[in-house]
């Protein structure tokens, strides 16, 4: 069992619970600052790295950086499909126009 030091808490001995709190936070979508972000994942990648960290604490620390990690990865996702929707709207668009200024067609498919 792991001494009162560690964890998100420091030495008050709640680390193993703040750690699963911070990956709940994550996995919810709880807002975090931006200014908080990077010292987090810090936080927690010293976590995973100490030896004297418990495997319980160690593991809540890693779910929680895989979790922030999958949260990056989702929105760069729907960002290129933003992308990919603009993109096609765009050559409809374009396609559309020609069309336009080919003229009516019968239903064959040749102008009329």
């Amino acid at each position: 069992m792991s001494g009162p030091e560690g964890g998100l808490g420091g030495k008050t001995g709640r680390g193993i619970r703040d750690t699963r709190l911070v990956e709940r936070a994550l996995r919810e979508r709880w807002p975090i600052p931006k200014a908080l972000r990077g010292p987090l994942i810090d936080r927690l990648a010293g976590i995973v790295q100490d030896p004297d960290t418990s495997p319980r604490e160690a593991t809540s620390a890693a779910k929680a950086i895989l979790t922030a990690s999958r949260l990056n990865l989702e929105v760069i996702t729907k960002a290129i499909d933003a992308d990919k929707h603009e993109d096609v709207l765009r050559r409809l668009k374009t396609l559309e126009e020609r069309d336009e200024y080919r003229g009516p067609t019968d239903t064959l498919g040749t102008q009329a």
